[in-house]
């Protein structure tokens, strides 16, 4: 247990509707951070489309004592995915983007060395990577977004690579299959649809963003982080054991803290690099239900989320977000995990109305084990609250 962690873990919790005992839900929280270590967190729940609880634990800060507050800014890491998925699905029904589209002819982008050098690229449409089929495979390839050091040697620039020299990288590189045919995790697939955003709306990335999805949902708190500058309100970010990693930025010490500088938070924009509180991110999964009073998406491209999966599998990755199609309440659930060094997050949109998002300055080394344990615990403490 952290010295001193106790005390700050004991603060009342802030119940926004309601004069329900918020205790077990209180107690969840305290425990599971005591379990594991972590110095900072926060979590928001909201009932059919309200507010009912918001309340930050621990420390924001431990160096300068600072508490966490359900108004604390984290990073989100992999959280950003469907937000950046979300403003692609707002162009589609516009019009303005097909989801089997190619989109090598939107990228206006050229390979490194001048050519491609494999002809499927021409082949990789929205859907693809929005459903991470593009054709990269980690286990073969690896994940090229944290291969900074690598792509500025291939592409002669001082680190950190940014997104677009690491794109016309990839693009002088082989595939790991054909597009379409194999599901694997890819955080590359989501910097080409930041950049495809950017190109479709001629505005940057975080403005398309902001514009299609943050101020329509009412969560324009969120902005883009910096790795080496703190947004004001932001945390500090601390690593499970404490070890240093290599630096991405020229002309820093080789080895540095494994959250600061180890990678590039704004190469890692569309897929990594939203920051925010629990507070700015609740009202963008509220909005993602139909019954809201003022819905993100319409009916048809939520359902198409749901079912764009693979189908007959309990969960899968859907249109931007994790669904099991067979919910609470009968209706799909989406949620989404995100972890980076010193960073872990957890959204949830549940199909009985229920909503909830969880953060916390530290991502332990236990990660699969630890997504579940938290959706367990809050799902539990809940249902106490709530039952």
């Amino acid at each position: 247990m952290l010295r001193g962690l106790g005390g700050l873990l004991a603060a009342p919790a802030a119940v926004l509707q309601g004069a329900e005992d918020t205790a077990p839900l209180d107690e969840a929280m305290q425990n599971l951070m005591r379990r594991h270590g972590i110095p900072g967190g926060a979590l928001a729940i909201a009932r059919a489309g309200q507010l009912v609880y918001a309340q930050g634990f621990g420390f924001s800060s431990r160096e300068r004592g600072e508490a966490a507050t359900a108004e604390s800014k984290f990073r989100l890491a992999s959280l950003s995915k469907p937000i950046t998925a979300m403003a692609i699905l707002r162009l589609m029904e516009q019009g303005r983007l097909g989801l089997d589209e190619a989109i090598l002819p939107r990228l206006n982008l050229e390979p490194l060395h001048g050519k491609f050098a494999d002809g499927r690229w021409g082949s990789i449409t929205v859907r693809h990577l929005l459903l991470h089929t593009g054709g990269w495979v980690k286990n073969i390839s690896g994940d090229i977004m944290f291969k900074s050091r690598e792509v500025c040697r291939e592409a002669g620039t001082r680190g950190p690579a940014d997104a677009v020299t690491t794109i016309r990288c990839m693009m002088s590189r082989k595939l790991d299959a054909a597009p379409g045919t194999k599901h694997s995790y890819c955080n590359f697939g989501y910097v080409l649809l930041g950049h495809l955003l950017a190109e479709v709306t001629g505005r940057s990335y975080e403005s398309a963003v902001r514009q299609l999805v943050l101020k329509p949902s009412g969560a324009d708190g969120l902005q883009l982080g910096h790795t080496m500058k703190p947004l004001r309100g932001e945390v500090r970010y601390y690593h499970h054991d404490g070890s240093l990693g290599p630096s991405v930025y020229a002309g820093m010490a080789d080895q540095v803290p494994w959250p600061c500088g180890t990678f590039s938070l704004e190469t890692n924009a569309a897929n990594g690099g939203w920051v925010g509180s629990v507070l700015d991110l609740i009202p963008f999964l509220t909005s993602l239900d139909e019954r809201s009073k003022n819905p993100l998406l319409q009916p048809q491209t939520l359902r198409l989320i749901s079912q764009s999966g693979a189908t007959g599998e309990a969960s899968y990755h859907g249109l931007g977000w994790i669904v099991r199609p067979n919910g609470q309440g009968g209706r799909p659930n989406f949620w989404y995990v995100g972890g980076l060094p010193g960073t872990k997050a957890i959204m949830t949109r549940l199909g009985d109305g229920f909503d909830w998002v969880t953060l916390f300055n530290l991502r332990p080394a236990v990660l699969d084990a630890f997504n579940t344990e938290v959706q367990n615990t809050v799902h539990a403490a809940a249902n106490k609250v709530w039952s």
